[in-house]
């Protein structure tokens, strides 16, 4: 039987620990897959750091956060089955998480998965809108406020997204893909502010839902195979720092 071809990403800025990125690179280097470490900084140096000798390595300009790393690492590999995207804090619970992600990306109904799904978004928009997730983001030519829900929404109709009736959506700390689906949904769209980045993170779980496609969490549990050092492992709230 033909093994499938798996690509793990990780995405990197240069600014953070690095020993988050080696223990995350020492738990999946042992599994037999094809690493890549994206690097978030045009100017990083080799000379610097040892992290990443006889690694794989992507440098590219310091835009879209993990979302932009991600997408430079399909667009620039597109040959393989599978694709799991990480972030450098991420932090492996199960060894046998790969497999586990292409066990659920196998199944022919789903498009998408990861560990947190953000269910504080589960509601319809025009709900979202009057809680207190819809705060101003910024302002306009008329120097009336834009309130979160609108900006998004904007965002999305400029990206050709349909938004669909909630907002609910993948948080982008851990995703997995098959490569029918990056196919037909790349390139991503890649926001230049934290805002629009975090409208990208929507938009794509409802690029995949437009294929009548699922996005899952793999796990009932978030974060049951991978865990994240910004989260609790409830999924309900940042670790406070």
């Amino acid at each position: 039987m033909k093994k499938n071809k798996t690509l793990v990403t990780i995405s990197h800025y240069e600014k953070r620990n690095k020993n988050n990125l080696i223990n995350l690179i020492n738990s999946v280097k042992n599994q037999n897959y094809d690493i890549l470490i994206v690097i978030n900084d045009d100017n990083y140096s080799f000379e610097k750091n040892e992290v990443f000798q006889n690694m794989k390595t992507l440098i590219r300009p310091n835009t879209g956060m993990n979302i932009g790393s991600w997408n430079s690492s399909y667009l620039n590999n597109k040959n393989f089955d599978f694709y799991i995207f990480l972030q450098d804090e991420c932090k492996i619970l199960d060894i046998y998480f790969i497999k586990k992600y292409i066990y659920e990306l196998s199944k022919v109904d789903v498009g998408m998965t990861g560990e947190s799904i953000n269910y504080k978004w589960a509601n319809k928009w025009e709900d979202i809108a009057c809680s207190g997730l819809n705060y101003i983001v910024g302002y306009n030519a008329q120097k009336k406020p834009v309130f979160r829900v609108q900006y998004y929404l904007s965002l999305m109709k400029k990206w050709g997204i349909k938004p669909g009736l909630t907002g609910k959506h993948l948080r982008s700390l851990v995703w997995g893909f098959k490569k029918e689906v990056l196919e037909k949904i790349s390139p991503f769209p890649i926001g230049k502010t934290k805002e629009e980045c975090i409208a990208s993170e929507i938009a794509i779980s409802k690029k995949v839902e437009q294929l009548g496609l699922k996005v899952t969490q793999i796990n009932k549990k978030p974060f049951k195979y991978i865990s994240h050092l910004e989260w609790k492992l409830d999924g309900s709230s940042k670790v406070e720092q």
